[in-house]
């Protein structure tokens, strides 16, 4: 059952977690400020682009590592020994890559600024190459956090992204100050914090587990961690390819509307992140003790919960981001973005069916399911943006977004259900979501745009009404309970 204290610690983690992601989000008023809308659009593509040369850096290894951590609590030196070796092995690979793309990363930009932009476009000198050494930084740092979640060490997490966001914001903030108008300040705050992250991260590993490499363990970690690399590379190209077509139709301006409301969005996603790292290591030690290979009603409360949550801070985001973001944003080529923030935040509402299909890809180690199911949410992805936006401008890039975070979830299903028997509540986490988000679809094409905000609210006491009647029975129990 879930309790009242798994809620407060989701809270923290959920917060907390969300705090190396959210320093752009709490930088918008400076960078909207200082910037000019075009410049903000560019810094967007340079920050999702030093997001895919992570993905490399990293190479799956800060899925692997956690995981390692749980398969071999019973073995203390074979932990050390596993863990050790997965993260010397990140070390390596990003020397290697950052020499590699020093060389052969200026070419590339060129290549693409020919082809896309008609010579208008990227530089990789700084910019491109800062971008890259951001990276290699960051990865260090996303892969001990992760373990710091499976390792259920609340505080010692909490410190480390406080410092990461302290520093950030610091740096961040003075660069702007120092160099407004430019780039400057956001790329220098972002390495340089990247810098520190880094040192600290790199050095609690080698004070935990030491310094050892086994080449044995290479191929395992290898079979592991290949497919999560192809998928997260797809992954990316699913979530930010729009922002290299928008400019290719429209242009960079049109850029950074678009990633301003996707950066509103990201609210969202930073509370859904919270939620799966809460949930999922609880979830996989139920089924590491159990040894289950189908779905369990104690199991199933955790994705539940996880989708009532979620439905009831859907509407309370739309109520809110409009309302409170033009007193600190105040340009007004930015206030066309809240027409497409329905439509953005109403595709999360899909998120507890699409985390209840991965999980078990990942625990039982079936990740070379992964880059299949998620290339054909690629080729969707830019067959609808070339499409849509060409036609349709920004909304053609807003629909392919919804499309394609509903697509994934059925492309999960028919995946997953090969390896793992679900048996859940339907009305709770199917046909609630639905309901929701027909609602949304159908009073956002009929409402003036002047009057949405009380739909929305309308929408918060329709979907809090349901959600009272549909988890009565656990409403009741936790209640009852204490927090701690």
């Amino acid at each position: 059952m879930i309790s009242k204290k798994f809620i407060t610690s989701s809270f923290v983690y959920s917060v907390i977690g969300a705090l190396p992601l959210a320093t752009g989000f709490v930088l918008l008023p400076f960078y909207t400020g200082y910037l000019s809308t075009s410049d903000f659009g560019m810094l967007g593509i340079y920050i999702i682009f030093s997001q895919l040369i992570q993905i490399l850096f990293n190479f799956g290894l800060d899925n692997f590592i956690p995981l390692s951590y749980i398969d071999n609590k019973d073995n203390p030196t074979k932990q050390r020994e596993s863990l050790s070796t997965a993260t010397v092995s990140l070390i390596i690979l990003g020397i290697f890559l950052i020499t590699t793309l020093y060389f052969f990363g200026n070419p590339i930009f060129g290549a693409i600024n020919d082809m896309l932009y008609h010579n208008k476009g990227l530089i990789f000198f700084p910019w491109g190459f800062m971008s890259i050494v951001t990276a290699f930084f960051n990865s260090m740092f996303k892969s001990y956090t992760n373990l710091l979640i499976y390792q259920q060490r609340p505080l010692k997490y909490f410190w480390m992204n406080i410092f990461n966001f302290a520093i950030t914001i610091g740096i961040s903030l003075t660069g702007i100050y120092l160099y407004p108008y430019e780039l400057i300040g956001p790329m220098w705050g972002r390495l340089l914090s990247g810098v520190g992250i880094f040192v600290v991260s790199f050095t609690f590993f080698i004070f935990e587990f030491g310094i050892s490499f086994n080449k044995i363990l290479l191929r395992p970690i290898f079979k592991f961690c290949y497919p999560l690399v192809l998928y997260a590379i797809i992954i990316w190209i699913v979530g930010n390819i729009d922002h290299f077509i928008i400019p290719h139709y429209l242009d960079f301006r049109s850029v950074g509307i678009f990633d301003f409301a996707i950066k509103c969005t990201l609210i969202i996603d930073f509370f859904q992140n919270g939620l799966t790292s809460a949930i999922q290591p609880k979830i996989y030690n139920i089924w590491k003790d159990q040894n289950l290979r189908e779905s369990t009603p104690e199991v199933n409360r955790y994705y539940n919960g996880y989708t009532a949550i979620t439905l009831i801070v859907l509407p309370l985001f739309l109520i809110v981001i409009p309302t409170l973001v033009p007193f600190v944003v105040t340009k007004p080529d930015y206030d066309k973005s809240f027409v497409f923030l329905a439509i953005l935040s109403v595709g999360f509402a899909s998120r507890g069916l699409f985390t209840m299909y991965i999980s078990p890809i990942s625990y039982f180690k079936k990740t070379h399911l992964l880059p299949g199911i998620f290339i054909i949410s690629a080729i969707l992805q830019i067959t609808l943006n070339l499409i849509l936006i060409k036609h349709f401008g920004l909304m053609g890039a807003v629909w392919t977004c919804f499309i394609v975070k509903i697509a994934q979830v059925i492309l999960l299903y028919f995946a997953t259900r090969k390896i793992f028997k679900f048996k859940y509540n339907r009305f709770k986490q199917i046909y609630l979501p639905l309901t929701y988000t027909v609602i949304l679809i159908m009073l956002e094409y009929i409402v003036p745009v002047n009057l949405r905000i009380y739909s929305y609210i309308g929408q918060f006491v329709i979907i809090a009404t349901l959600i009272s009647f549909l988890y009565r029975k656990e409403l009741k129990m936790l209640l009852a309970q204490k927090f701690w």
